[in-house]
C-alpha cells in the first residue's frame, strides 16, 4: 500500500511523454513540413482554403460547441446542431468534450488555484502547454461536475469513439480531398497538421497570454484579461476578463464590433431558430460592473496613500459613487418599466424599443462623464508616484 501511494507521488508532476512526442511532433511536421513541402512542391490554391475551412470548421466546434453550449449552457439548439459541432470539436483533438468541459468547469469555479487544472499562477508555461504534457493527480485526471452532459446522444457517441472521429475528420478526410485535386500530401500537411497546430496553441493561448496581456476592464481582481489580438485565431475567444467575469453570456467581444464570429453566428441562427434561449447580461449590469472595477482600484489607491491624497479625492470619488449607485437604482428601474410594456401587445414595440434605447443612451451618457471624472482621478493619482503611508 505504501509502495503504491510512493509510486502515485513520484508520478505527480512528471511529464505523459507520450502528449510531449505526439504534441511535438505536430507542430514540427506542421510548419517545418509544411514548409519543406512548400519549398519543393509550391503552393495551390485550394490548400489554404482548405487550412482555412477545417480550421474554421474544427474552432466553431471548440468555441462554440465546446465552450459556450456545453462547458456553459451559453444557449441552446437542436441535437442535429450538438452532433454538428461534436464532429467538429473532434477534429481540433482537445480531448472529449466531457473532459474538456470538465477542466473548463473547474478552471473557473476554482480559478488561480491548486484545483485549477491550468492556472497561471503555476507560470505561463504550465498554463499554456505544460499542464496537459504533465501527469496530474488522480483527482485532476477525473472528470468531474459534467453529469448534465451524459445524457447527451451526441457526447456519449464521441466518448465511445473520440479518436476514430477526430482522425478521420482531421487528417483522413483532407487527405481524400487532396487525392481529388492530385497533392495529397499537401492537403494532409496544410489542413492536417498545420491547422492542427494552429487550432491548439490558439486555444492554449487563452490559457496563457489571456492570463498575461491585455486589459482588465471588468474584473481587475482576475487574471483574466481581455485581448483583441488573441480574439482574431480564436474566433472571439480572446475577450477574457469579460467572459470570466460573465462566463455565461454567448457573447465574449460584448461590443458589438468586437470580433467576435462565435456571437454573430449563434446570434444569427437564432433568428431562425435554430439556436434560442441565449443568455446575454444586461446593458446596465455590465456599465455599472465597469464602473464599479474602476472604483475599486481608486479605493485600493486610497488604502496605500498618504492622507494628503485622501483628503483631496476621497469626498470627490464619495460624491460621484452616490451619483452613478442612484443612475443605475434609475436605471433597473427603467428597463423593468419597459419590460413590461413590451410583454403587452406586438403593435407598438417598435415605438416602445426605440424609446428604451433612448433612455438608456442617457443614463449612459451621465454615467460616461462620471466614468472620466473618476478616470481622471486614478490618473492624477498614478501620476504622483504615490508611496506607500509611512505616517
Amino acid at each position: 500500500m505504501a509502495e503504491k501511494t510512493l509510486v502515485k507521488q513520484n508520478q505527480k508532476g512528471t511529464y505523459n511523454w507520450n502528449m510531449v512526442v505526439v504534441l511535438t511532433l505536430i507542430p514540427l511536421i506542421g510548419v517545418f513540413g509544411t514548409g519543406i513541402y512548400v519549398y519543393n512542391q509550391g503552393v495551390v490554391w485550394q490548400e489554404p482554403l482548405l487550412l482555412f475551412i477545417l480550421w474554421f470548421l474544427s474552432g466553431m466546434g471548440i468555441t462554440m460547441g465546446y465552450h459556450r453550449l456545453f462547458s456553459h449552457k451559453a444557449y441552446k439548439t437542436n441535437v442535429f446542431v450538438e452532433w454538428l459541432l461534436m464532429i467538429f470539436g473532434s477534429m481540433a483533438l482537445e480531448n472529449t468534450i466531457l473532459k474538456w468541459c470538465s477542466d473548463h468547469r473547474i478552471h473557473h469555479t476554482k480559478a488561480e488555484t491548486k484545483e485549477d487544472p491550468y492556472s497561471i499562477t503555476e507560470g505561463f508555461w504550465h498554463a499554456h502547454i505544460g499542464w496537459i504534457v504533465k501527469n496530474g493527480s488522480e483527482e485532476n485526471n477525473r472528470v468531474r461536475g459534467v453529469k448534465d452532459l451524459k445524457s447527451k446522444s451526441a457526447v456519449v457517441f464521441q466518448n465511445k469513439y473520440y479518436f476514430t472521429i477526430g482522425i478521420i475528420g482531421g487528417f483522413i478526410i483532407p487527405l481524400a480531398i487532396g487525392f481529388i485535386y492530385g497533392r495529397p500530401m499537401g492537403a494532409l500537411l496544410w489542413a492536417g497538421f498545420l491547422r492542427l497546430t494552429i487550432v491548439h496553441h490558439a486555444t492554449f493561448f487563452i490559457n496563457s497570454m489571456c492570463h498575461y496581456f491585455g486589459r482588465q476592464t471588468y474584473d481587475i481582481k482576475s487574471t483574466a484579461r481581455d485581448s483583441w489580438f488573441v480574439s482574431w485565431f480564436t474566433f472571439g475567444e480572446g475577450y477574457h476578463n469579460y467572459h470570466h467575469k460573465f462566463q455565461w453570456d454567448y457573447r465574449n467581444g460584448v461590443k458589438w464590433f468586437a470580433y467576435d464570429p462565435s456571437k454573430w453566428i449563434i446570434k444569427g441562427l437564432s433568428f431562425f431558430g435554430i439556436t434560442y434561449d441565449l443568455k446575454e447580461v444586461k446593458e446596465n449590469v455590465i456599465e455599472e460592473n465597469k464602473l464599479n472595477n474602476i472604483k475599486v482600484q481608486l479605493f485600493e489607491m486610497f488604502k496605500i496613500s498618504g492622507s494628503k491624497f485622501k483628503k483631496m479625492y476621497y469626498n470627490k470619488v464619495e460624491s460621484l459613487n452616490k451619483k452613478s449607485e442612484q443612475l443605475f437604482e434609475l436605471w433597473s428601474d427603467m428597463e423593468i418599466k419597459y419590460a413590461e410594456q413590451l410583454s403587452k401587445g406586438k403593435s407598438k414595440n417598435k415605438e416602445v424599443l426605440r424609446a428604451l434605447i433612448a433612455e438608456r443612451k442617457k443614463y449612459k451618457e451621465q454615467l460616461n462623464r462620471i466614468r472620466i471624472d473618476l478616470q481622471g482621478i486614478m490618473s492624477s493619482i498614478k501620476s504622483q508616484k504615490l508611496k506607500p503611508n509611512l505616517t
